[in-house]
Formats: structure tokens, C-alpha cells, sequence
């Protein structure tokens, strides 16, 4: 910038020069008798001496022939030159003018960034998002969801030290292992604490729980366990029991297996650490020989599943040939019909009698929680009307809106276009992170087709292409949850 200005002073104490030399050749008798006519804008001016319009803009009418390109080259070596951003101006020789050379171009500054010198500058937000890392010290780790991340957080809070007392009291209380000296050349898994807040239909805390979970990843095939299937019930039962329930009189009823899977007893010897924070003092280096299954194994599922049907078996139930986990009872006039799914069972039966001698039988070896009425199952918000009851998802809709960030977003009257057909080749396809969102609201609308059968054809038609989604295929699946947002309380009425 310093080198510009000074081209540009120079360049106009050039120009003040030769004004002043012009004027007092004009008075001189020489300049009367030139060679050209009087008037004439080339008068006086020899072959490449420029005119005083020449000189303002630096450029010849004339130019030098060829035997004076070398006299001129030099006469311009010699005077030097000076750049003022294309208005050029060189001091006159004795042979006359040399003709000026373009101007050199300004010395333009490298520009250089914040990173380079290693200079930061924290990202200020203005849409009301607050960094994870300034409100962990705030609220110590219970962030969004009130779930504590270690097991230390969780020991300094009272709710989850109480839950994970009652999670460890019914481990011992149900002698699902007892502790052996370490074994050489024996696989010994590891645990950790899980933990979860249950909530009601409406989103109000329903309780704490902690659960211990073996880290079932590290098993190996054929010595830590075998089979590890366990079936679970279909929506389509779902739907068929309900129905025969509503149309018959039946009463529903909802039970809950507090730690189901560990009722399960395992044939497989397995070995565990001590849980976190439990370790016996003693017995520190000891470890723990499970006698039935925890969370976690790979075989848990089956093992409870199995015992479980073994129990209803003995009392008279029998297993649905089109779906396992249907279990029914028939004698007399008396009917029950039992769904399970893991640890949520569904009772429906024409006698109430008759279930409250079924979960007084069932308690002698499960711990059993009665649940009243059926209300809510498996995200399934169950309401009695008058003339029947109305299955419904409204809390998983509001959740999927709220996850995909289209609560607000303006309604739709269909799901659907009637006039545009989805394709693989049309759109540009999804990056990674979106393609995975992509699947993940895909996946979520699949469940929501249970009780909503007014988007089984648009959810089909965009789980067609979770291989490879474009933007078509987004802005699909983002019209359905625009027509949910104004049907988020349609259900199913039985």
C-alpha cells in the first residue's frame, strides 16, 4: 500500500513537469515553425512523441518503427517509470518521448486466515441452542432426558441410589448368582449400570430404574450360550385379540414382570464380575457364577420366554400355532387369551374370577405387578368410549415431530401426492447423516402404521428406497408428518 501512494505522488509530480516544459515550448520560436500545420493536433510532435491527451491516458497515437523500438527501449530503461493504477506519465529524453509501458500491477496484500496463526473465535448462537459442555457443570450431567451418563452421578443422586438398592435387593432376593474364586482359561464378562426414567401417557415420571446389564457382546458361541431366539408378539394379534375382547364384553387386563428376564435358568455356565459399586469387601477379587439370566445375556430372552410357557403350559394354556406368543386357555365357558411381549402381558378373558386365580398362581414364582385396566401398552395409548375403546399413538407422534424438528411446521390434507410418483434415479441423493435420519423417521413411522392404517401406503412406498434415499424421497417422508401433525389423536376404534 506504501509502494501504491508513492507511485501515485511521483507519478503526478510528472505530470505538473511537463505541463510546465509544454507552456514554455509553446512561447519558444521553434514551436512556430514546426513541421506540421498550425492548429493541427499532431503539430510540432515528432514520430512517437505523444500529445498532451497521450500523455494524460499514457498511450501513443504514433508509434516507433521498427529501427526506433531500440533507441526508444532505451530512452525507457533510462527514465524508469512510475504506476499510478493505469495513469502513467514518463519524463521526456532528449530524443523526445518514450513510450510508456503498461502499468505494473499493484502489489496485492496474501491474505491470511484466523487458523492459520491458530486464532479461535467461539460460535455465537442466536436460535436458542446452548452447548453440551456449558450445561454439564451446571445441572451435573442430567441433561434432557434426567439420566445420568457414569455410575458417580448416579451415587450421588437419591432417586437413582434408590433404584439401583431395589435392582440389587431382587438380584440377591431372586439368587441369580453366587460368588466363585476367579477360574483359569474361563470367559469372564463384564457389567455396568443402565439407566432409564419410565414415563406415563402423558409424559409425567412414572419412576426410576436402574438395571444391571451384562455385557453379553463378549460371550463366544457354543460355550457362553446357544440358542438366544425368543418370539414376541405380532401387531396383527394384537389387533384380533382386542377386537374379539370389545365385541364379546371381555375385560382387559395390563401386567407387568418386574425383571423377567431374570427368571430365565441358564444350562450354560457363565461368569461375571461384581456389579459397579457393589462389590463385596471380602470377596473383592471374587466373581459372580450366574444361576439365571440378567439383561444383557444373549440367551436372557430365551430362558425367560421358556420358562414362562413351561409355567402356562402346566396350567392348561397352549401356544397359537400362527403366533408363539399367544398363549389361550379354553374350558367351559371360560376363556383367557394371554399376550406376551418380554415382560408386558395383555390378559383378556370372559371371567374376571378366573384371572385373579391366574395372577395369584403366577405370583408364587414371578414377581408379578398387576396393572389394572389395560391404558398403555407398548406406546399404545388404550381409551374407553362408550361403545368400545380407541387405540391411539398420540404421545409417539408427538415424540417423532419433536425429534425430526416438524412440530411447527404448517399442515398437510394428504400424506400423499396424488400426481407425483417416487423414484431411485430422480434426486440428489442424502449425505450420510441425513440418510441415517432418514431410516431412523422411516423406522419410526413403520410402528406408527399399528394404529394408523392412513399411511401404510405413503410409509411403504418411502421404505421402498432406505437403500439409497434422495431428496424426493425426504421430502416425501416430510409431507406425512405433516399430515400427522393435524391427525396426531386419529386411532383405531374396535
Amino acid at each position: 500500500m506504501v509502494d501504491l501512494l508513492r507511485g501515485v505522488a511521483v507519478g503526478e509530480l510528472g505530470r505538473h513537469e511537463l505541463q510546465e516544459r509544454r507552456v514554455a515550448r509553446a512561447g519558444s520560436p521553434d514551436s512556430a515553425s514546426s513541421g506540421g500545420p498550425t492548429g493541427s493536433p499532431l503539430a510540432g510532435r515528432q514520430v512517437g512523441q505523444p500529445s498532451e491527451g497521450d500523455v494524460r491516458t499514457g498511450s501513443h497515437v504514433d508509434l516507433p518503427r521498427q529501427d526506433e523500438r531500440s533507441s526508444v527501449a532505451g530512452d525507457r530503461s533510462a527514465t524508469g517509470s512510475h504506476a499510478d493504477m493505469g495513469s502513467r506519465a514518463d519524463p521526456p529524453s532528449s530524443g523526445g518521448f518514450s513510450v510508456p509501458h503498461a502499468p505494473a500491477a499493484p502489489d496485492v496484500p496474501t491474505r491470511r486466515t484466523r487458523s492459520q496463526p491458530g486464532i479461535s473465535k467461539p460460535q455465537i448462537r442466536t436460535d436458542g441452542t446452548v452447548r453440551y459442555d456449558k450445561l454439564k457443570p451446571r445441572f451435573g450431567g442430567l441433561i434432557t432426558t434426567g439420566e445420568p451418563h457414569n455410575l458417580q452421578e448416579a451415587l450421588n443422586d437419591t432417586n437413582w441410589k434408590r433404584a439401583m438398592n431395589d435392582e440389587y435387593d431382587a438380584l440377591i432376593k431372586n439368587k441369580t448368582w453366587h460368588l466363585v474364586p476367579p477360574i483359569k482359561n474361563k470367559n469372564i464378562i463384564d457389567c455396568r449400570w443402565v439407566y432409564r426414567i419410565k414415563r406415563k401417557a402423558d409424559g409425567q415420571i412414572d419412576r426410576y430404574k436402574a438395571r444391571l446389564v451384562a455385557k453379553g457382546f463378549k460371550q463366544r458361541y457354543g460355550i457362553d450360550y446357544e440358542d438366544t431366539f425368543s418370539p414376541v408378539v405380532k401387531a396383527a394379534t394384537i389387533r384380533l385379540v382386542l377386537s374379539v375382547a370389545v365385541s364379546n364384553g371381555w375385560s382387559l387386563r395390563q401386567l407387568d414382570v418386574q425383571n423377567a428376564f431374570l427368571h430365565g435358568v441358564l444350562e450354560e455356565e457363565v461368569y461375571m464380575k461384581q456389579p459397579p459399586g457393589y462389590e463385596v469387601k471380602d470377596k473383592y477379587h471374587y466373581v459372580c457364577k450366574l444361576d439365571k439370566a440378567l439383561y444383557g445375556l444373549k440367551q436372557a430372552p430365551r430362558a425367560w420366554y421358556s420358562r414362562l410357557s413351561d409355567k402356562l403350559q402346566k396350567l392348561g394354556f397352549r401356544p397359537s400355532q400362527a403366533d408363539t406368543s399367544l398363549l389361550f386357555y379354553k374350558k367351559g365357558k371360560i376363556i383367557i387369551f394371554m399376550l406376551v411381549y418380554v415382560d408386558d402381558i395383555i390378559v383378556a378373558s370372559s371371567s374376571q374370577d378366573a384371572v385373579s386365580a391366574l395372577l395369584e398362581y403366577l405370583k408364587r414364582d414371578f414377581a408379578l405387578k398387576d396393572l389394572g385396566d389395560l391404558h398403555y401398552f407398548l406406546g399404545i395409548e388404550v381409551k374407553k368410549v362408550t361403545d368400545g375403546i380407541v387405540l391411539s399413538q398420540e404421545k409417539y407422534v408427538s415424540d417423532i415431530l419433536k425429534r425430526s424438528g416438524m412440530m411447527s411446521c404448517k399442515v398437510s390434507d394428504m400424506p400423499l401426492s396424488t400426481t407425483e410418483k417416487l423414484s431411485k434415479e430422480e434426486g440428489e441423493p442424502l449425505g450420510a447423516e441425513a440418510a441415517t435420519n432418514y431410516r431412523s423417521v422411516v423406522g419410526a413411522l413403520q410402528y406408527l402404521t399399528l394404529t394408523r392404517p392412513d399411511i401404510c401406503f405413503p410409509v411403504n412406498k418411502v421404505c421402498q428406497f432406505l437403500h439409497a434415499p434422495t431428496l424426493q424421497h425426504w421430502t416425501a417422508v416430510k409431507r406425512i408428518l405433516r399430515y400427522l401433525i393435524g391427525t396426531m389423536s386419529t386411532g383405531l376404534k374396535f
